[in-house]
């Protein structure tokens, strides 16, 4: 099962492009991707991936991106799975086709996340992907974060400059890459300096509120469309406990250690041998802990990643290289699909500036509220 072609958008805070303009450009955009040629007749499924209406007005959207595909006979659906919902939709696809069901699918993620007028807005309605009891006391994924970082600080010996360190490198790698939202070198001090949103994480500590779209094609026979196409090797869904109070030990994200076990077991390999990541550091915490999840680092060691500068873009294991959520943006439909899309141009040596050399084996990790769901694949040449 291989990815054929992917296209994307340029992420931006706040674009000028309606939600069905993003997705005319990145339907037509993916199909001229393809470089043996791909049309509408082929594409026999449709799967379209973005959190709410209320980003970008849109609701029913299959159909839409169908026509706009000239996939006359494809089947399609729509998939909601909070901030995994990308990953979800590839995850959907790639079981389809495995089964025999469909031979060709077009996967689309997309989000306005500017169609609601203010960040405000917009995180109320972000809010809604938690527990019933954290949305009733009005509790933002910011604020559950941030008590995940005060764990882990207490716990581990963390320090606020340690979570600064990921938003640095990201940013640093957002700079190589034309396709980030917010491409500005930043400093230890000047995240350190950003406004507290939720004491320990500032507004540099969170990842922005992006628009944004991005397709792929996945085929069953994908060396029909390309002679360099990239597998999907495994691929895995976790969930964990919805609500962060229920859960034991709040500085674990447990379905990312779960599909990650899973999704290595399928695709044959070990974390150590895979050489790009991209990770869901929609707030700097969560990257040091998804280190750990991995399997990258002990528990309570991911902190010594970023300190060491193991995970650089010229570090051992680089993550993010993109830029990551921090830098790239998170439009949240289409972030999962996004990173497909990267590690995509990065197997294929295609990524330019942000290039990772000599890099066979990729691995993404997509999760949804605080870890009650995640989503991890290995792809490789």
């Amino acid at each position: 099962m291989g990815i054929v072609g992917a296209y994307s958008t340029k992420y931006e805070l706040r674009s000028e492009k309606e939600a069905w303009d993003m997705l005319r450009e990145v339907v037509e955009g993916v199909m001229k991707s393809v470089e043996k040629g791909v049309d509408g007749s082929d594409i026999d499924l449709v799967i379209v991936a973005n959190f709410s209406d209320r980003f970008g007005g849109l609701i029913h959207t299959a159909p839409l991106v169908a026509s706009l595909a000239k996939a006359r006979r494809a089947k399609g659906l729509r998939v909601e799975n909070a901030c995994a919902s990308g990953g979800t939709a590839i995850l959907l696809a790639w079981t389809l086709l495995k089964s025999g069901l469909a031979r060709n699918a077009l996967v689309v993620g997309f989000e306005k996340m500017s169609y609601q007028p203010t960040a405000s807005e917009a995180n109320e309605v972000l809010s809604l992907a938690a527990h019933p009891d954290e949305i009733v006391t009005g509790a933002s994924f910011t604020s559950l974060y941030a008590l995940i970082a005060k764990a882990y600080m207490d716990a581990y010996g963390a320090r606020e400059e340690d979570l600064a360190l990921v938003a640095v490198k990201n940013h640093e790698n957002g700079l190589r890459n034309p396709l980030a939202a917010i491409r500005r070198k930043v400093t230890v001090e000047d995240v350190m300096k950003s406004p507290y949103i939720s004491w320990p994480l500032k507004l540099l500590d969170c990842s922005p509120l992006t628009d944004g779209a991005v397709a792929v094609i996945l085929s069953s026979e994908p060396r029909k469309f390309t002679d360099t196409p990239v597998y999907i090797r495994g691929m895995a869904l976790s969930h964990d406990l919805p609500g962060l109070f229920e859960r034991p030990d709040i500085t674990s994200l447990i379905a990312v250690r779960n599909a990650a076990e899973e999704a290595l077991r399928i695709a044959g390999v070990e974390v150590k041998d895979v050489d790009v990541f991209e990770v869901h550091d929609a707030f700097t915490i969560a990257e040091i802990v998804i280190y750990e999840m991995l399997g990258l680092a002990r528990k309570g060691e991911g902190v010594k990643l970023i300190r060491e500068g193991v995970t650089l873009f010229t570090g051992e294991k680089p993550v993010n290289p993109s830029g990551g959520l921090k830098s790239k943006g998170h439009p949240v439909g289409a972030t999962g699909i996004g990173m497909v899309a990267e590690l995509f141009w990065q197997l294929r040596g295609e990524a330019g500036e942000h290039q990772v050399k000599g890099a066979e084996l990729g691995l993404m990790e997509n999760h949804g509220g605080t870890g009650s769901t995640a989503v991890v694949a290995v792809l490789s040449r």
